[in-house]
């Protein structure tokens, strides 16, 4: 082992190999006997390319060639871009937002709907019929969103048939296995879908839906994912009682399915989200409640199917077969098949043909600590791992605490290039949920509500010292860094304590006002629940806001934003630089042309990461 200062190791994982080859996979589907999944190839500048892995040949065929990119913009987020059904494909072009069907065998698709500043997402396909989410903005101003039934092989000269109309949100539809029926979640300024929802269920006719009633959720319950199982009863996920969890209607009653202490569904920010899908005997495919799957009948009695993985997303299955994307420990993500019989498990696809060397494998401990309330935060902790290098001996890694973005998300233990790209050099990684995060109970997603760049920052802080204290990294070596909504705690903890020796904002926000009035339709209530009514709450919104600090920042500050951001405008971070600077504070601003709120082009990430290295290593005087 050679002896090298912390945060100086030479690395197998350079800036390049971050998006050489390295997929992004996303939103599973079966049909058949074959396979689906969106691949996003940084590569080809962010372009997601619908895959096939043909079930009877085992060949992985690229669907959608050049130019054309499998993405929805509902909610700017979009999710459910593309859905497939006996081979026919239909599918949302990010390029214009137009549907397209590209028929079994065909080479070029065929547009469906006309030219129009109109978006769906959420497509299902059932029978004859296309059902979608559809987001219309040819109005102006506040875009409206509905429930629509289109007619895949038609011209859609209306942009659908509205099957539901009258709230705010709408979610991807679920349709019953006869066709008689649709169920979907609705919810209204200013909750997001994981404050209070509302399960609708109606009939179908050749006219559109009617009899629409109200199942379930209301004030206080976060409703989700509506499915049908094999029988036709309706299944969905409810906070009810503190964790989502599987519900049933069952004979008229709705009842709960199973009752754990356990997330067992996602925050719905994407239209695609699934964490449920039944097999032909009826038993429904869920997470296990820890990092695993399990089938779960009605009584709620459960068969473990034995599947590794450290985190599942989109669910779905056919006959006894069940495929998923799955995170790992050790190696990137996989689109997996499953034989619910045997156990058997077949890797389809890898977001990375090349599997990381063990010698340079940070693997996340799961790890708490108390904050200034005295109450349990949590974590993930990645210690620096270096096959060929340590650290000189008596001496402590410098610590980066990531903060996620949402800020209701979460910090998964799933192995990620990104963050291993920092391990291997010798950094220590701690990788926050904090209150507010997602899968630890609604309870800990509340304690965020009205304290936004209050307990988020408290959990960062406590984090970053109680991992010094035990001996895990060096106090005078703390940094933060996060995006979007961590980035804004981000500067939210350069401008209200001194910690943080350094910090990295991507994309992140510094004036919680102007967010308010800049903010799409999805989120343009959020902040409300965050930090308080407006204008009643000015002055919290003033005081919280880190562009009204700049002169009390603590720490040496990067900022990371990209010139078509709709989420997060480029203003916000332009700003805040424009303010250091006439305060006389050392500020670094990058601008990438063409990226929105995330960056998708591998020159963009490479640059990225290459400049927040650097600016660590400067700080901390070890490069």
């Amino acid at each position: 082992m050679t002896v090298l200062p912390y945060g100086t190791w030479p690395s197998p994982i350079t800036p390049a190999s971050l998006t050489a080859a390295q997929a992004r996979l996303d939103d599973v589907a079966v049909d058949g006997a074959d396979t689906y999944w969106l691949e996003g190839r940084p590569w080809e500048e962010g372009r997601t390319v619908l895959m096939r892995h043909a079930g009877a040949a085992g060949e992985r065929v690229e669907v959608t060639p050049a130019p054309w990119n499998v993405r929805s913009r509902v909610h700017e987020y979009g999710g459910g871009a593309y859905a497939v059904q006996s081979g026919i494909v239909v599918f949302s072009h990010f390029g214009d937002g137009r549907l397209r069907r590209l028929d079994a065998g065909a080479l070029e698709p065929v547009a469906i709907t006309p030219e129009g500043e109109v978006r769906f997402g959420g497509l299902v396909l059932h029978g004859d019929w296309l059902y979608a989410v559809r987001e219309d903005h040819r109005a102006g101003g506040e875009p409206v969103n509905e429930l629509v039934r289109l007619d895949p092989h038609g011209d859609n000269a209306d942009f659908g048939t509205v099957l539901a109309t009258g709230s705010d949100f709408v979610s991807r539809p679920a349709v019953s296995p006869d066709g008689t029926r649709v169920a979907w979640v609705s919810w209204d300024h200013p909750n997001m879908p994981w404050d209070s929802t509302t399960l609708h269920e109606a009939s179908l006719t050749g006219a559109g839906a009617s009899d629409a009633t109200v199942i379930a959720g209301g004030p206080g319950v976060s409703v989700s994912q509506p499915a049908y199982d094999p029988a036709g009863r309706l299944w969905f996920f409810s906070d009810e009682t503190n964790w989502w969890t599987p519900w049933i209607v069952d004979a008229g009653r709705t009842r709960q399915v199973l009752g754990v202490e356990a997330d067992l569904a996602s925050p719905q920010w994407m239209l695609g989200m699934r964490d449920i899908a039944f097999i032909d005997d009826g038993r429904a495919v869920i997470r296990d409640g820890a990092h695993g799957l399990t089938l779960v009948d009605d009584t709620g009695a459960l068969t473990p199917l034995g599947v590794p993985s450290t985190h599942t997303e989109t669910i779905c299955a056919t006959g006894d077969r069940v495929a998923l994307k799955r995170g790992l420990a050790d190696r990137l993500p996989e689109v997996v098949s499953v034989e619910t019989g045997t156990g058997d498990v077949t890797v389809l696809a890898t977001s990375s043909p090349d599997v990381p060397d063990p010698g340079y494998v940070s693997r996340a401990e799961e790890v708490s600590w108390t904050n200034s309330a005295g109450l349990t935060a949590y974590g993930n902790f990645y210690p620096p791992v270096n096959a060929g290098h340590t650290g000189p001996d008596g001496d402590l890694p410098p610590l980066l605490v990531f903060v996620h973005g949402g800020p209701t998300s979460a910090a998964l233990p799933s192995y990620q290039t990104g963050l291993q790209y920092w391990t291997t050099r010798g950094f220590a990684i701690l990788d926050v949920n904090h209150g507010g995060s997602t899968g630890h109970g609604r309870d800990y997603r509340e304690r965020l509500r009205g304290q936004w760049g209050v307990v988020d920052i408290d959990d960062c802080v406590t984090g970053a010292a109680a991992m010094a204290a035990q001996g895990r990294a060096d106090s005078a070596r703390l940094a933060i860094r996060g995006g979007s909504a961590g980035g804004y705690s981000t500067l939210r903890a350069l401008t209200s304590g001194d910690v943080f020796a350094a910090g990295t904002s991507y994309f992140g926000i510094s004036d919680l006002k102007v967010l308010l009035n800049d903010d799409h339709k999805f989120e343009s209530r959020y902040t409300l629940g965050l930090v308080g009514p407006w204008p009643e709450a000015a002055d919290v919104y003033a005081d919280r806001s880190p562009i009204n600090h700049v002169d009390e920042i603590h720490g040496e500050l990067l900022l990371l934003h990209g010139t078509d951001d709709m989420v997060v405008p480029l203003a916000q971070t332009q700003q805040m630089a424009d303010a250091m600077r006439a305060a006389g504070r050392d500020v670094e601003l990058v601008i990438y042309p063409g990226e929105g709120h995330g960056f998708r082009a591998a020159t963009t990430i490479e640059d990225a990461m290459t400049r927040e290295l650097a600016h660590y290593q400067r700080v901390f005087a070890t490069g």
